[in-house]
């Protein structure tokens, strides 16, 4: 187990999504029994970019350019449709 900050558990942390399509109270994912670490279900912060693109109809994969022609991802995550009826 690492040590961890007082208070600050950076594995482990709640999100609020409203509108859009979004489950009225729908709860996905679960966390252990302290709320350290994610037990069920976990999603990242790639997942949850990717959930909003996607639901604006942009493909998550999509790839822009940087100025030196560099192509980069707009979200590496997968989206969570589970959160939409």
């Amino acid at each position: 187990m690492r040590t961890q900050d007082a208070n600050h558990w950076p594995d482990c942390y709640t999100v609020l999504l409203a509108g859009g399509g979004i489950k009225g109270g729908y709860v996905h994912g679960a966390s252990d029994r302290l709320g350290a670490y994610p037990a069920l279900d976990p999603v990242t912060p790639a997942d949850l970019a990717a959930t909003i693109f996607w639901r604006f109809g942009i493909d998550p994969a999509t790839e822009i350019h940087d100025p030196i022609g560099r192509p980069w991802k707009i979200a590496d995550g997968t989206p969570i449709r589970q959160l939409f009826s």
